[in-house]
């Protein structure tokens, strides 16, 4: 489809919206340390030690099982980069990786994760922009490592996953936008996505968004926008479904030639029912001789949807600080809920030989409907690759997580280290994060 696109494209793609606030497509997809680079192929072979694998079972006393000290080796391969035509850009970012533990080879598996991105200018006023997300994840933290995800996506958040089980995902997108004036432009899109977990006791999802935006660029760095989007979360299985209803106002402006700042306010509605354990009344109970029952609920709320992002680029680097407050199909465990996030992360790649990123934040689940305590979790890593050779390449990468629901007690911690060697010829640092 973008070969076709491009064959037809016959002017130079412009940044005509300026500090654009819904920007798909391509976007940033591809990009290392901010900046566009070439396709880049790399194979990774390292040294891990996990520690706090939470599987979903438990022990013969009814305790959560974590499985600590596992050891082995990982093979981690990949793909990045952006190619430009003359009205068309492609981004692509793809990890793969497949781990052997000496100690426990249960834990034994692959993880891949693929994103896709295509901007067209189709005329001198209507562009084109399709995304596509999918792969599979069977850890929380240290699967396919550093994976990082340029689009705002309903399918891919690995660290709020509650257990270590295998998740199978999918998401794509189209949106148009067509240019009303030089300083007005109206977007109309949307995606359908889908996630499939592995156990039975974890439940999957399919969903979609549809959402319209008006944007108007009052100077040539600032534009304002208003934002209508649709949602809805179905869960197979008769567990229930939401429809969520969004109006934001939005704010993007580029206040020097290296900061960046968008924010997003507004509300959206909830609408959502499904079935959840209740306990039964004791004189029921012994009557009965059963503890709990199932029980349908329906729930209709208001809640304020707010979101911030600021990025600034220097030549050889890039810092991003991200905020929101915003909806989720949930986790598996957790269903329709609401989020509050924050993230920071820093890439650095060197002239010469060296790269460098270090990330971490925090992210909540509340959920709307389900008599269930909040979840949080903490997250934070760092990684660094050196060229010792034009094409040999040394890697070193932490991770790190901490999760807890404060009512029942759960609170545990785990971490990832990895130390290996890459092969990738390039005449720039191999950027993995």
């Amino acid at each position: 489809m973008a070969w076709v696109f491009a064959s037809t494209a016959f002017a130079q793609l412009s940044n005509y919206l300026g500090p654009g606030i819904l920007t798909r497509g391509a976007g940033d997809i591809g990009t290392r340390s901010g900046q566009e680079v070439d396709l880049r192929f790399y194979v990774d072979v390292s040294g891990i030690y996990d520690n706090g694998i939470q599987p979903l079972a438990v022990d013969s006393k009814g305790n959560l099982v974590q499985v600590n000290g596992l050891y082995g080796t990982e093979a981690l391969w990949g793909a990045y980069g952006v190619h430009q035509w003359r009205r068309a850009q492609l981004g692509l970012d793809y990890r793969g990786d497949y781990r052997y533990y000496a100690n426990n080879s249960y834990f034994d598996g692959s993880d891949h994760f693929l994103t896709l991105g295509y901007t067209v200018q189709k005329s001198r006023r209507l562009y084109f922009d399709l995304t596509g997300i999918g792969g599979t994840l069977s850890q929380a933290i240290g699967a396919v490592p550093g994976v990082s995800f340029p689009l705002q996506t309903f399918t891919t958040q690995p660290t709020a996953l509650l257990f270590d089980n295998r998740t199978y995902f999918g998401e794509g997108g189209a949106s148009a936008t067509y240019l009303l004036s030089a300083r007005t432009s109206v977007t109309a899109g949307g995606e359908g996505f889908v996630i499939r977990r592995q156990s039975n006791e974890l439940i999957g999802m399919n969903g979609y968004t549809l959402r319209g935006s008006l944007q108007h660029r009052m100077s040539r760095r600032t534009s304002v926008g208003a934002m209508y989007e649709h949602l809805h979360f179905d869960y197979p299985g008769a567990f229930g479904e939401a429809t969520i209803n969004t109006l934001e106002g939005m704010f993007a402006t580029q206040f020097s030639p290296r900061w960046t700042f968008s924010a997003s306010a507004g509300v959206y509605q909830a609408e959502v029912e499904g079935i959840q354990q209740v306990a039964v009344d004791p004189a029921v109970a012994a009557f009965l001789g059963v503890t709990q029952t199932s029980q349908t609920f329906y729930t209709k709320q208001t809640f304020p949807a707010l979101g911030a992002h600021l990025s600034r680029q220097f030549k050889n680097a890039s810092l991003n600080f991200d905020y929101t407050r915003y909806v989720t199909p949930g986790n598996g465990v957790y269903l329709t809920s609401r989020t509050e996030s924050g993230f920071v992360s820093l890439s650095y790649t060197g002239i010469r030989k060296f790269n460098f990123g270090i990330s971490g934040g925090a992210y909540s689940y509340a959920s709307v409907g389900q008599d269930i305590q909040p979840y949080r979790q903490f997250t934070g890593g760092t990684g660094l690759t050196y060229a010792l050779t034009h094409a040999i390449h040394f890697t070193a990468r932490y991770d790190a997580r901490h999760q807890e629901i404060n009512y029942a007690g759960f609170r545990t911690n785990s971490y990832r280290v990895a130390l290996g060697l890459a092969f990738s010829p390039g005449t720039l640092p191999l950027s993995l994060w």
